[in-house]
């Protein structure tokens, strides 16, 4: 064991001391989460910071089913600021102004349900139009439900012997049943305001994540470059020399890669959260937990790729090309809601996808329920990688 923490020690020393290789790893993905993070952060928040959306309203309809969505609705909802408009081009002025983000039209017999609201808002603006638009189509499907069940039940109650006979009174039961109805289908018709997850993901956690999940990927081929280095300069043979055993040297090379592959991690963590201020979940030894299965996965993964690979042309290869396409398909690039439904299914065969859904979930305030899987999956990758790997370079 000694001996593979020497071979281990060494590799790291190694590492560290060369500049290049110290700017690709640890730099390189610092600079490119701040650039991304703060150039793209339409893309990846697309308005999904719903604290304090601007909303322009202009009513039609001026039926009481009208009037209530606004009071109960628009003006109840914490996160909306409503601006009244006079008309439909006074509320597009303001929206081109950019003094709304989002602007609704509620046409005229909408209570019927005939017509739908109208929606206006800049295409960066896509979630933010989504919620108002989703609101006012569940109030008035809720509505139209209150409205017909009542409609219906008062047109059985009228025919019963009761009213008739002037036992019950038809109008207070149907304000019972309208009140009852009400409070089944949504506290009154309101609109309760929830998302996915307890907090909302901004650019910089998303590209924090996605690049710190990319760049532990080099660390395949940087771990499978360093036996084919060693072999070619005659180390390796060197070292094979020696008393040492060819599983301790082995499994020294692979732990040289995991401990460089966990400074890396734990740099990019440290800076992140105090330069950046990146919130990464409320605990972060669930993050480190998932941080260094993953290095376990990455390394185990160099091993195997050392005794799939002969020369250092197809390492170079892969770490260009390969490296590259994982990313893409991991969603270091764009946002994996961005994906077709072929592309989220592909995606989820590379180990990085895996890394970035986990580390997305502890931003949004999940726990360790939601880390299982992919610890498990990254452990059992890392551990059948780095056996096969052995003993292919063993036999070899």
């Amino acid at each position: 064991m000694k001996k593979s923490l020497w071979i281990a020690w060494k590799d790291v020393k190694i590492r560290i001391t060369d500049r290049k290789g110290f700017m690709m790893l640890i730099l390189m993905p610092l600079i490119l989460t701040c650039i991304l993070g703060a150039a793209l952060g339409s893309v990846v928040d697309g308005g999904s910071r719903i604290d304090g959306i601007k909303v322009g309203y202009v009513q039609s309809d001026q039926s009481d089913e009208a009037n209530m969505f606004k009071t109960d609705v628009l003006k109840k909802m914490k996160s909306l600021k409503v601006t009244q408009a006079s008309s439909e081009d006074e509320m597009k002025n303001l929206l081109a102004e950019k003094k709304i983000d989002v602007g609704i039209v509620i046409p005229k017999h909408w209570e019927a349900g005939k017509t739908s609201a109208l929606v206006y808002a800049d295409p960066d603006q896509t979630i933010k139009s989504s919620i108002i638009e989703t609101a006012a189509a569940s109030f008035i499907d809720q509505y139209k439900a209150v409205k017909d069940a009542a409609s219906a039940s008062m047109d059985y109650i009228s025919k019963t012997s009761a009213v008739k006979q002037g036992k019950l009174d038809p109008t207070h039961f149907a304000d019972n049943l309208v009140h009852r109805l009400e409070k089944e289908t949504g506290d009154k018709l309101s609109i309760k305001e929830e998302s996915v997850g307890s907090k909302a993901v901004t650019s910089f956690q998303y590209y924090s994540a996605a690049m710190l999940c990319m760049f532990m990927l080099f660390h395949m081929t940087v771990g499978a470059k360093s036996f084919l280095q060693e072999k070619e300069t005659e180390t390796l043979a060197r070292m094979l020399m020696t008393p040492a055993q060819k599983y301790a040297i082995l499994i020294g090379k692979w732990l040289g890669t995991y401990l460089f592959a966990i400074i890396q991690f734990f740099i990019f963590l440290i800076v992140t959260i105090n330069v950046f201020g990146v919130d990464w979940g409320g605990n972060l030894l669930f993050v480190s937990v998932l941080g260094l299965s993953y290095a376990a996965a990455v390394s185990g993964i160099s091993v195997l790729l050392a005794s799939c690979i002969s020369d250092m042309k197809s390492a170079d290869a892969i770490g260009g090309f390969g490296i590259q396409l994982l990313a893409v398909l991991g969603g270091s690039m764009l946002p994996l809601y961005q994906f077709p439904d072929f592309l989220q299914s592909v995606s989820k065969a590379v180990p990085n996808r895996w890394a970035l859904d986990g580390f997305l979930s502890l931003m949004e305030g999940g726990g360790w329920a939601d880390l299982q899987k992919p610890v498990l999956l990254f452990a059992a990758i890392g551990l059948c990688s780095l056996v096969l790997g052995i003993r292919r370079l063993h036999t070899r």
